[in-house]
């Protein structure tokens, strides 16, 4: 997938409150298992590497992401946070 595009998902999808805002909790990585990445919604193979915990927000729900995709997700909300902070 493009990585422009995964962005863009990951902005809107963070914008549309669909994907948690606070930093996860207890995060690991490990490797996938079939399940879908909350960040992209493409699943995660065993032969990928999954970034796994929970946040705060949400009731504490286990999130599943590909490794690239925590990584944009985490600098997606970052820069989130920066922008509202400037208005």
């Amino acid at each position: 997938m493009d990585l422009d595009v995964v962005r863009y998902v990951i902005r809107r999808r963070l914008e549309g409150g669909l994907l948690p805002q606070g930093r996860m909790m207890k995060v690991k990585d490990t490797s996938g298992g079939g399940q879908m990445c909350d960040a992209c919604g493409a699943n995660i193979t065993e032969d990928q590497s999954a970034m796994v915990g929970a946040t705060l927000e949400g009731g504490r729900r286990t999130r599943h992401f590909h490794a690239l995709c925590f990584r944009i997700w985490d600098n997606e909300r970052h820069l989130l946070l920066l922008d509202r902070r400037s208005v």
